[in-house]
């Protein structure tokens, strides 16, 4: 059958027009999804002077926790591409000078921002220089690492280049370690292939149970590397996300805990964490005396006589009657869902809930530096074992390996803000267990990295 020209020549208009329609869709589609992954980019442009007015050529501006960082020119001026969505701390930071941090809204696009920095304390300096004079690292190195950088698999490779730049001092009374840099730390982290300048604003450690808290601004900047090298670190990349904060808060936001594996119960932490401060009294006693206790019989009743001998027979027999609690009755709640813990508003996630969340992510077994890191110095110490969903609460638990799992609480009452990224907006939230552990410079990831 011929077709003439003129009615080839409309179906072929058809054709073209739905493809047209096709294509606008797609591309629509696509431009959403670029958006909604680069929260809708944007550039920022300002200047950084010193307290005179002076420029500070070579300047390192950047977003915190991003892969987005620029330096300022000979006259002190930035123009930096900017991923949106409001509430990122921008960090401005030149040697010699104290760093500054401003909080950017969305339409800070519109204004030039200004920064006026002024020098290092004299202070500061001295604290710096005394340090090293004795030689702090030696001593106080390898609890920095632990606490800073971490001791998961990723740590191995990933390593402080200028670790000489940093200052301890401690205090006796309160057994308190203070780390201090009066300029950015530089981090090669060969696990994940970033190197990562950091501004640390503060450190502290507590010493007698290795709490930290510590206030710093990372930026990334990808590695280098061959095909091989490349893969490997996506692969490691995907094993430090599976296992991260981020990827809980994100599956939070988008209101898929249970697919991405995530199971969320609340309880009350008042009697356990009261059997915990018990239990570990014990275990202090222990291991304080574990010389004295290797050679006896009886170990446990030896155990009981040391801390009745240092904390007196009322408080034994107080002790013992929490040791003997039925903790069955402290009960989890069912499995919560998105709603029951938080309030979603536009580009926004406020978490908000009462007593203590236990987070649980059951696709993926405890890795093995955190099992020995759990077990090592709690054999034989009687455990905290919540009823109700077979899981344990307390962090001290012996075997077999368990499903990570982390408890938390809002330190004031306040809600914390979460973005889709799944960034944390302010502090006031308290992470222990699996999280409190893993979530260190070595397995930190910037906020552009998806798995997918």
């Amino acid at each position: 059958m011929k077709v003439k020209p003129a009615t080839y020549t409309a179906i072929k208009t058809n054709c073209q027009r739905k493809l047209e329609n096709c294509m606008r869709k797609l591309l629509t589609f696509i431009l959403l999804f670029v958006c909604g992954r680069a929260f809708c980019q944007h550039r920022l442009h300002g200047r950084v002077t010193d307290l005179n007015g002076m420029a500070l050529p070579g300047t390192s501006v950047f977003i915190s926790e991003s892969k987005h960082g620029t330096a300022t020119d000979s006259l002190g001026n930035f123009v930096l591409t900017s991923p949106g969505g409001g509430n990122l701390k921008l960090v401005v930071s030149h040697v010699g000078y104290e760093a500054q941090v401003k909080a950017i809204s969305a339409d800070a696009a519109d204004s030039t921002l200004l920064f006026m920095l002024k020098p290092v304390s004299k202070q500061l300096k001295d604290v710096i220089v005394s340090s090293r004079a004795n030689d702090d690292w030696k001593h106080w190195g390898a609890a920095f690492l632990a606490a800073f950088i971490g001791n998961s698999a990723f740590a191995k490779n990933c390593t402080i280049e200028n670790y000489r730049e940093i200052g301890f001092k401690y205090d006796n009374d309160e057994q308190v370690l203070n780390a201090y840099t009066s300029v950015p730390l530089k981090i090669k982290n060969e696990s994940l292939g970033y190197l990562i300048t950091i501004n640390l604003v503060d450190f502290v450690l507590y010493t007698p149970d290795n709490d930290v808290d510590y206030q710093a601004y990372y930026l990334f900047e990808e590695m280098k590397g061959d095909a091989a090298q490349q893969k490997l670190w996506e692969q490691n990349r995907r094993k430090a996300y599976a296992l991260s904060m981020m990827h809980f808060s994100r599956a939070l936001y988008a209101n898929k805990l249970k697919e991405e594996g995530y199971e969320v119960r609340r309880f009350s932490m008042k009697d356990i964490r009261e059997k915990e401060r018990v239990t570990k009294i014990f275990a202090d006693e222990r291991i304080k005396n574990a010389d004295y206790l290797k050679d006896k019989e009886n170990t446990e009743e030896q155990v009981t006589m040391l801390v009745e001998k240092h904390y007196g027979a009322d408080s034994l027999a107080y002790y013992r009657k929490m040791l003997a609690k039925q903790v069955e009755d402290i009960k989890m709640s069912a499995p919560l869902k998105q709603p029951d813990i938080s309030a979603k508003t536009e580009g926004n996630l406020s978490l908000n809930f009462k007593d203590a969340l236990q987070v649980v992510y059951k696709k993926i077994r405890e890795p093995e530096e955190y099992y020995t890191y759990r077990t090592q110095s709690l054999k034989n110490i009687q455990i905290v074992s919540v009823g109700g969903n077979g899981m344990n609460t307390s962090q001290a638990l012996l075997p077999p390996k368990l499903y990570p799992f982390t408890e938390m609480w809002l330190t004031n009452g306040t809600p914390v803000d979460i973005k889709e990224n799944g960034r944390i907006n302010n502090t006031n939230l308290y992470i222990h267990g699996f999280w409190g552990w893993w979530e260190k410079i070595a397995t930190k990831l910037p906020y552009e990295y998806y798995p997918d």
